[in-house]
């Protein structure tokens, strides 16, 4: 992840570049779990993109909120940091506040 570029940079394994993502907001590390790549970003979102690089989904408005307002807004993100995928769906996500802030989201049928 590029953080200070707003974007996620592909690498094969032998660190040669494949190709860009761009338009995150200060991606943090990512995770694939079936096919899909999760991206937390400290920009108030996580997203979610399909094997072709395709967003699926993205988590919260990207607008975030102050540290201090979390407790006033339990359903907004404010610095998604890192986060992994359980074996039966639940993506768990941890924000970056300094207590930390876990989340968990249970995956619903489209």
């Amino acid at each position: 992840a590029d953080r200070a570029n707003n974007r996620v940079e592909v690498y094969s394994l032998d660190l040669e570049y494949k190709r860009t993502l761009p338009d995150f907001r200060m991606p943090c590390c990512f995770y694939q779990h079936e096919g899909q790549l999760y991206v937390p970003e400290l920009g108030a979102r996580v997203s979610i993109l399909d094997a072709d690089d395709k967003i699926l989904a993205r988590l919260g408005d990207g607008q975030g909120i102050k540290t201090e307002e979390i407790q006033k807004h339990p359903d907004k993100f404010a610095t998604p940091h890192a986060l992994t995928v359980a074996s039966n769906g639940d993506l768990y996500v941890i924000e970056w506040v300094s207590y930390g802030r876990p989340r968990k989201f249970k995956p619903t049928p489209a």
